[in-house]
């Protein structure tokens, strides 16, 4: 999906500026450049930081509202209808493909369970017009209702070609099954009822922007070769006086699971059989050891360098994919382990092998070895993906989307260190716990269930 931004604003707030050290990373630390955090009054947030290929700027932007934060009965679908409609412009910048091309820009914008990110990405020398162009969209979107309708009808268009993948199917109906209350229970496009009724949801969208699009939940994160001075001095002026009003959803908590649910899906299309086993699991958090060891112990046991993994998949080639994840969320959500079976026929049994390999983990110890060199692999992922300033800057949305700034990057960094193996059984214990499994299984809807 693209994205959208604009700017201007000619009254200047105080700033504070603040960062590890004066502007450089803590030293030992893992990530590798300096910064310099820029805090407004009005609450925005903004990260300099210089990094990346000479003469290029990522611009990011991260609204932490996603369909997470859609509460109201009926409207689900909005976070992410905004990756269409903030493409509209506003009346100072009518156009904002036309800017941004004129720039030889590349940009687009994601949605997700907690947030919504815009980037653009073009040459240094263009940097003013960038703030420019986006602060003003994030301050002053305008769009018709004729034109709202247009890409609420975008949004359905796109609904439809989803629902003809499996993976759509199943993770719609792994949601539903899973949450009774918590938002996290619809998709990031929206209940299909919502998605249709999205046209007449014009003062919704309006309400919503007002509500969502405000400094105090707005990061930014600017990241590659520019002067430090003079990008401090744009975002001071052209974000300075956005007024605050950031409006926080009651999301409905989601009660404790005691007992194991299951679905079987009957897919109309031509599919391999899917098993996905789905736990509740914790929030994300830098520091509490037990949640980072959750995200390791996908890796450790169902990762591409598992003995299961080798055995399943490279060996006895008897799945098309393995594929855990564990990747948590601003709010407890669940974890997952998808395997698609290249026999119909074997379906059943490699459930049971999947749940026997959890109760392994909660049972049993977990090769020191391997669990050292998969949190060696996770620290060398992480400073891979800092080779491009655009990598940089996506690299440290979770820490953003889950409390507000990079520096928890740090301390996740330094939990994962300390993890041991017992912390990873103790997870399992607690989190891979079949009173809290949903299991979803996918079948062509002529096969044996």
């Amino acid at each position: 999906m693209r994205s959208t931004f604009l700017a201007s604003l000619l009254l200047a707030a105080p700033l504070v500026l603040a960062s590890g050290a004066h502007g450089q990373p803590s030293a030992g630390g893992v990530f590798p450049y300096p910064y310099e955090r820029v805090d407004l009054d009005n609450g925005l947030r903004a990260y300099l930081i210089r990094a990346g290929a000479p003469g290029q700027v990522a611009y990011v932007t991260i609204v932490r509202t996603g369909s997470r934060d859609e509460v109201e009965a009926g409207k689900t679908g909005f976070a992410h209808f905004f990756e269409h409609v903030m493409f509209r412009g506003t009346a100072r910048h009518p156009s904002y493909d036309k800017v941004a091309e004129g720039m030889g820009a590349s940009f687009n914008a994601t949605t997700g369970n907690d947030r919504t990110v815009y980037y653009l990405v073009a040459a240094s020398e263009h940097l003013s017009q960038i703030v420019d162009l986006e602060a003003d969209r994030f301050q002053r979107l305008s769009y018709e209702e004729s034109a709202f309708r247009t890409e609420a009808g975008a949004v359905l268009g796109e609904y439809q070609n989803n629902a003809y993948s499996p993976f759509f199917v199943l993770d719609r109906v792994m949601r539903e099954t899973a949450f009774e209350e918590h938002t996290y229970r619809h998709q990031t496009i929206g209940f299909e009822a919502d998605v249709r009724a999205m046209p007449e949801g014009y003062a919704h969208s309006l309400d919503f922007y007002r509500r969502h699009y405000r400094p105090e939940n707005t990061v930014v994160v600017l990241v590659g070769d520019f002067d430090l001075a003079g990008a401090r001095r744009l975002i001071e002026e052209h974000y300075g006086g956005w007024e605050r009003g950031y409006q926080s959803p009651q999301i409905p908590p989601e009660p404790p699971q005691r007992a194991s649910r299951e679905r079987t899906v009957r897919y109309p299309g031509r599919t391999l059989p899917i098993v996905s086993l789905n736990f509740k699991a914790p929030a994300w958090s830098a520091t509490d050891r037990l949640a980072v060891a959750t995200e390791v112990l996908g890796a450790v046991a169902f990762g591409p360098n598992s003995d299961l993994y080798r055995r399943l998949v490279l060996q006895e080639q008897r799945l098309q994919f393995l594929a855990p994840s564990f990747d948590l969320a601003r709010d407890p959500s669940v974890v997952t382990v998808a395997a698609m079976v290249n026999d119909p026929a074997d379906l059943e049994p490699m459930r049971a092998e999947l749940l026997a390999e959890v109760r392994r983990l909660r049972e049993g110890p977990v090769d020191a070895g391997q669990l050292e060199a998969t949190k060696s692999n996770m620290k060398y992922s992480f400073l891979m993906g800092l080779e491009t300033a655009q990598g940089v800057a996506f690299s440290l949305s979770q820490p953003v989307i889950s409390t507000g700034g990079i520096e928890a990057i740090e301390d996740w960094f330094e939990t994962l260190a300390a993890v041991t193996a017992d912390d990873l059984r103790e997870a399992a214990r607690r989190y891979l716990d079949e009173n809290g499994l949903t299991a979803v299984t996918l079948i062509e809807a002529g096969g044996a269930s």
